[in-house]
């Protein structure tokens, strides 16, 4: 039988395939080969779509937590403040106005003071004076936050420290002197006797605590003993 001669089952002896068949088409081949390379390097198309969602669906996740990282850690204290930095509930430290970058809650945590706040109170009081006479008097107290750790951590109450401080030493001023020098000529002296006396009685409570002024208003007997 010759080669190209058919034996009825249209076979070829090349192959053994039927005729009609013929060579594999070149594109198929190419398609295949393309496919075959890009499941190696990660290229094909079932492999990315596979891979493309859980890192789509953490992306956000990660980008919030690096946000709120950053959020937690980073701090900005103002021109009037200084951040007292607390570890686990202790004092560690105190800083200065600008940012600065600290470790993130539950370990530290920034309280902000503001230190150039003027806080006024006034006292009011009757009292008695040197020469036993008894005579009404107002003075107003301006002081503001010199020690941020002392005046949060050392004493129990720091306002209501400056306030007794305040009545004690005004009216240790007001006992030694007399009911003339205090209704007339000696408001300004009084008041800064006061002021002095006033923050000596602080540094000995080391209060942190700054007294910037002390106005006396005119005094007056109550109206009991005016006569």
């Amino acid at each position: 039988m010759a080669w190209n001669d058919s034996d009825g089952n249209d076979r070829d002896p090349w192959g053994g395939r039927r005729n009609e068949d013929g060579p594999p088409d070149l594109d198929e081949v190419v398609k295949k080969m393309q496919d075959k390379l890009g499941g190696i390097f990660g290229g094909g198309r079932s492999s990315s779509g596979r891979g493309d969602g859980p890192k789509m669906m953490w992306l956000p996740i990660l980008i919030g937590l690096a946000l709120l990282l950053s959020y937690e850690m980073f701090w900005r204290i103002e021109p009037a403040e200084r951040g007292v930095v607390m570890r686990f509930g202790k004092y560690v430290d105190t800083i200065l106005p600008g940012p600065h970058i600290r470790l993130p809650r539950p370990f530290e945590e920034v309280l902000k003071v503001n230190v150039e706040q003027i806080r006024p109170f006034t006292v009011d009081a009757t009292m008695l004076t040197g020469d036993e006479n008894i005579v009404d008097v107002e003075m107003a107290v301006q002081y503001r936050i010199k020690d941020v750790k002392n005046y949060l951590f050392l004493i129990a109450d720091p306002d209501q420290t400056v306030h007794r401080a305040a009545e004690s030493a005004i009216r240790d001023i007001i006992g030694q002197s007399t009911l003339d020098f205090v209704i007339t000529e000696g408001r300004a002296q009084i008041a800064n006797d006061a002021t002095t006396l006033i923050q000596e009685i602080l540094d000995n409570y080391d209060a942190g605590i700054e007294v910037t002024s002390v106005s006396m208003q005119p005094a007056k007997p109550p109206e009991q003993v005016k006569a």
